[in-house]
C-alpha cells in the first residue's frame, strides 16, 4: 500500500491530480473531472472504520487497494500497522497552510488573533483533533524508516519539470517532456479552479463536494501562490508564526 500524505492544506489534491496523470493517464487525455481522481486515487480516511479502538479496512477487499495510492492526512503511528510500502510527503510552508485553512472554512477576521496564538502552540487547529499537528506529521513519516519521496509545494509552483522527473523516478517510470508538459496542463491550479467551480455548480459526485460536515464554505482552490500570506496577515501575526515555525521553515527551505 502506498501513501501520498501532507497536513491539511499542504498540497495533497494537487499531487493526486500528478499521481493520476503518471500513472493512468497512458492516452495522454484531457482531464475534466476529478472523479478519476476520486476512484484511482482514493481518500484513505473514507475506506476505513474503528475497530477495538484502532482503525481498520471498511471493506475486505485490502488486496485491491495494495498497489494504488492512498491520500491520508493521518500520521505514519495511526496506519504503521497497515502494509505500507512507499510513502509520498507533501510539505508546505506553515504560515500558508495557515491562510488557506483560515480561508477554506471560512474564518472570520475577528477569530483570526486567537487562532494565531492557537496555531503558534499547537501547530494544528482545534478541528483537527484526529490528526497529527503539522511537526508530528512530518516528523512521523520522515522518520518511519519508510521508503519516501519529500516534496515542497514551493518547488512544485517553481520548478515543476523537475519536481515530475523526480517523481517520475521515485514511482519508477520514465518520463518525456511530452508527458511532463501533459501533467502541467492537466494539473495547473486554473484548470483545478475550473473543475471545482463547474463541479460545484452542477453538485456533481466529486470530492470537490466532499463536505459531510457542512464545515466548508470556500472554494478547495483557493490562490495557490507561495508566501500568499504576507497578503492576508499582519506583521504581528507573522512574526509570532515565524517565530513558532523558524526552525522548519528554515531546515526545509520553505
Amino acid at each position: 500500500m502506498n501513501i501520498i500524505t501532507s497536513f491539511p492544506k499542504s498540497g495533497n489534491t494537487w499531487m493526486r491530480f500528478i499521481i493520476y496523470e503518471l500513472l493512468y493517464n497512458n492516452k495522454n487525455e484531457e482531464n475534466n473531472n476529478s472523479l478519476n481522481i476520486k476512484n484511482k486515487v482514493p481518500d484513505l480516511h473514507l475506506l476505513l472504520k474503528i475497530k477495538n479502538n484502532q482503525f481498520v479496512f471498511d471493506t475486505e477487499k485490502i488486496d485491491d487497494y495494495a498497489n494504488i495510492y492512498l491520500k491520508t492526512h493521518f500520521g505514519y503511528n495511526q496506519i504503521k500497522n497497515f502494509p505500507l510500502e512507499k510513502v509520498i510527503i507533501i510539505i508546505r510552508n506553515p504560515l500558508d497552510v495557515f491562510v488557506s485553512l483560515i480561508n477554506y472554512y471560512d474564518i472570520s477576521k475577528d477569530k483570526i488573533d486567537d487562532l494565531v496564538d492557537f496555531f503558534c502552540v499547537n501547530y494544528t487547529l482545534p478541528r483537527f483533533k484526529n490528526f497529527p499537528n503539522w511537526y508530528e506529521h512530518l516528523d512521523g513519516w520522515v522518520n518511519s524508516n519508510l521508503k519516501f519521496g519529500l516534496f515542497k509545494y514551493s518547488d512544485l509552483l517553481y520548478d515543476f519539470e523537475n519536481q515530475i522527473i523526480k517523481l517520475g523516478n521515485f514511482l519508477n517510470i520514465k518520463i518525456d517532456n511530452t508527458k511532463i508538459q501533459i501533467v502541467k496542463k492537466n494539473t495547473s491550479f486554473e484548470k483545478l479552479k475550473k473543475i471545482e467551480i463547474f463541479e460545484r455548480n452542477k453538485k456533481l459526485n466529486s470530492f470537490f463536494n466532499n463536505d459531510a460536515m457542512g464545515l466548508v464554505k470556500n472554494s478547495f482552490m483557493n490562490v495557490g501562490k507561495n508566501h500568499y500570506y504576507s497578503s492576508v496577515l499582519n506583521k504581528d501575526q507573522i512574526d509570532k508564526l515565524e517565530k513558532s515555525f523558524g526552525k522548519a521553515i528554515e531546515k526545509y527551505g520553505l
